[in-house]
């Protein structure tokens, strides 16, 4: 976690008032979903009342109001709120909220990174710079669903704050493995209609040349016949397939090659001479070579712990 940990972690430690003109630019810090392994700073359930002037917060939180009926105001946008409705508050951008106690209201407030390390670690949380998260595949967190009582990601979230609540010593990392599901879950939703026609163009240019990649694993697949699969320049289709997959589009092959040759390491009859030829590899050499940047270890190496993992 970042430097905040030297003082108690507060509600006054994740927030300030807004300020009276505009923020400034977000910068974006791009995830792509397997990077996901939340941080959790505050996590609890309150009764009462949901009243909360305009401020911004230093990281982002999940609101969910379990019980009364308000409204809640986002960058100057006034929205209604009510029970089992679950919301996405961005850090460093105005909101406010206005549920009355005479409901009988309550909440679950869960204040959170989604990695260590982003943003960049720094003296404290109120010395950040403005800053968002943006998510590969073109996957966005919605900024307010309506769940249900009982819904599983309500009872993720009452997980998150026991587990915060309890055992000092796995309790952290027990409310993160359980938050990391929440947002898993939520990126997984399906997208928004009215997506942007662009974005929807670049996904698509994407999953032609990754369709691609997969059907000639085997053959040569080099920079110029992904281009002319994509129909874009070598720069546009580097930028496109970055901002989609988190990859450059080569080392994004290997990893389908690696991927590939993992399941076929599976089967204990063949070679690791003949893998490495079906998944487009020189030699076992160039096999071996790219597996062990990829995942740690070489394919005979995996294969035994894979085969040993079987017989145990």
């Amino acid at each position: 976690m970042c430097a905040a940990r030297s003082r108690p972690i507060t509600p006054d430690t994740v927030q300030r008032p807004a300020p009276a003109g505009p923020v400034g630019p977000r910068r974006a810090s791009l995830l792509r979903p397997e990077q996901i392994h939340p941080v959790v700073r505050i996590a609890h359930r309150l009764t009462g009342g949901l009243q909360i002037p305009r401020r911004i917060i230093f990281d982002y939180e999940l609101v969910l109001l379990l019980r009364g009926r308000g409204e809640w105001t986002l960058d100057g946008k006034r929205l209604p709120l009510a029970a089992h409705d679950l919301l996405v508050i961005p850090p460093f951008v105005p909101h406010a909220f206005n549920v009355g106690p005479e409901a009988g209201s309550e909440h679950i407030a869960v204040h959170f990174d989604f990695a260590p390390g982003v943003p960049a670690a720094a003296r404290g949380l109120d010395q950040r710079r403005p800053f968002r998260v943006r998510f590969t595949h073109g996957l966005e967190l919605a900024t307010q669903q309506r769940l249900y009582s009982g819904h599983r990601l309500e009872r993720l979230l009452q997980a998150v704050v026991s587990a915060q609540a309890g055992d000092a010593t796995l309790g952290p990392a027990t409310a993160s493995a359980h938050l990391a599901t929440v947002l898993l879950a939520m990126l997984a939703a399906p997208p928004r209609a009215g997506a942007d026609a662009g974005q929807a163009r670049d996904h698509d240019r994407v999953e032609r040349v990754t369709a691609h990649m997969r059907t000639h694993l085997a053959g040569r697949i080099d920079q110029a016949a992904l281009q002319r699969v994509a129909g874009l320049s070598s720069s546009r289709l580097q930028a496109v397939f970055r901002e989609v997959t988190g990859y450059p589009p080569l080392d994004y092959l290997r990893r389908l090659r690696v991927e590939e040759g993992r399941r076929l390491l599976a089967d204990g009859r063949l070679a690791v001479k003949e893998i490495a030829a079906r998944t487009g590899f020189r030699d076992t050499s160039h096999f071996s070579k790219v597996f062990r940047r990829v995942d740690g270890l070489s394919p005979a190496h995996y294969r035994a712990a894979l085969l040993a993992g079987r017989q145990g």
